[in-house]
């Protein structure tokens, strides 16, 4: 299996009330105590996206698929450990990471962060890449989202503050991919050496899976 990214642009004004049945009921309780239309519609397409995966990839079953959480919330596909998964979305967009190994992903806007939040979060090596004339510089974002991916990697969460490990230094032991889409950065964290594959898609596609199984 290759390590696959899937980008869904998502409408955040679409009816996504007939697709609540096939998530999950943890996902559906989420669901129901977001207040804003626009994220409840990414949380309930993201798990639809996983579920397209998991039932195109492996064959299993809508009905059949159910999930067990980590002792931090991170989601694992219950009875297979050769399939892993991570997804994150910001602004329309949806990012999500399939791989038979661990993995993590963020994606967040390029205008988000400043050096306030750069100094409280990210370790001196980290700050200094990107405010320092080191010549190397990365921008706020490509850092954020490596942070924000590895601990969803490790699925530690925010119980781990992102200032007690760098990203840059080889530390981790990960890999980490980094790209960008329009106005938006994209990290992946993984242990896999896998070739990655990205597909972009649009949201409909998914619904329209769901209306033909």
């Amino acid at each position: 299996m290759i390590l696959k990214i899937i980008i869904t642009e998502a409408d955040g004004n679409c009816d996504i009330s007939g697709y609540i049945k096939y998530i999950s009921s943890e996902r559906q309780e989420r669901a129901a105590r977001i207040r804003s239309d626009r994220d409840r519609v990414l949380s309930v397409t993201a798990e639809l996206a996983v579920r397209k995966e998991i039932i195109t990839e492996l064959g299993m079953e809508n009905q059949d698929i159910s999930f067990d959480y980590g002792e931090h919330g991170k989601p694992f596909l219950h009875g297979r450990g050769d399939f892993h998964f991570s997804f994150s979305h910001s602004g329309k967009y949806i990012a999500l990471v399939c791989s038979r190994e661990n993995a993590g992903i963020d994606i967040e806007r390029k205008d988000r962060g400043n050096e306030k939040i750069a100094r409280r979060y990210f370790t001196g090596d980290e700050y200094s890449r990107i405010y320092g004339n080191t010549g190397q510089n990365l921008s706020f974002a490509e850092v954020w989202t490596s942070k924000e991916a590895y601990i969803k990697y490790t699925g530690e969460g925010l119980s781990r503050g992102l200032n007690t490990f760098s990203v840059l230094d080889g530390s981790t032991g990960c890999r980490f991919e980094r790209f960008d889409l329009d106005e938006y950065t994209v990290t992946v964290c993984t242990e896999s050496e896998d070739e990655i594959y990205c597909e972009i898609i649009k949201s409909e596609e998914i619904y329209e899976f769901f209306r033909n199984i």
